[in-house]
């Protein structure tokens, strides 16, 4: 029992780092690399290197502590990341394996835009002071960062799979034998 809330209680600390990393030093760097967001990065790899319990805990939290610090509506960010995890799960689930790298590129790509669309729509229900009515599909600043957010999000994502292929044999690839 012991074990499992000092697990709990590193997740939780875990994600309360991570989510002032982007917070504090991600979102204070220059234009391109200000649209990263860590934490779909983070929740991409908890499903490869946790169980979808402790993902679920993951995202739950980083959407908390980022709610925290962030300036929209309180629970757009724990529903929108709460959202993306179970297409992540469900993608993972039924149509790709978490052994591969392309399965973690698309997936990295699927959460991306998951999160982004998520959170657009939470902005326009939630904000009811009318300044996130303007559609956001048609802005010009939308298409640029998720661009960059995509292109920020697969680069480290492949760098750490590469960096975790190397280091585990969980990631190595398998071929079955003919009979």
């Amino acid at each position: 029992m012991s074990k499992q809330i000092i697990k709990y209680v590193l997740l939780l600390i875990g994600a309360a780092i991570l989510a002032l990393l982007q917070f504090s030093f991600i979102s204070a760097l220059p234009w391109p690399f200000n649209n990263f967001e860590l934490s779909l990065v983070a929740i991409v790899f908890s499903f490869l290197l946790f169980n979808k319990k402790d993902s679920w805990i993951i995202a739950i939290a980083l959407g908390f502590f980022t709610d925290l610090w962030l300036f929209h509506p309180y629970g757009t960010a724990i529903l929108s990341l709460f959202f993306t995890a179970v297409v992540i799960y469900l993608v993972l689930e039924n149509l790709l394996t978490n052994r591969s790298l392309y399965s973690f590129l698309l997936i990295t790509i699927i959460a991306v835009l998951v999160n982004t669309i998520f959170t657009r729509i939470f902005l326009v229900i939630f904000d009811w002071s009318g300044a996130n009515t303007s559609h956001f599909l048609t802005s010009s600043l939308f298409w640029g960062s998720l661009m960059w957010n995509l292109i920020l999000s697969l680069v480290v994502v492949g760098f750490i799979f590469s960096v975790l292929a190397l280091l585990s044999r969980r990631l190595k690839p398998f071929f079955l034998k003919r009979r």
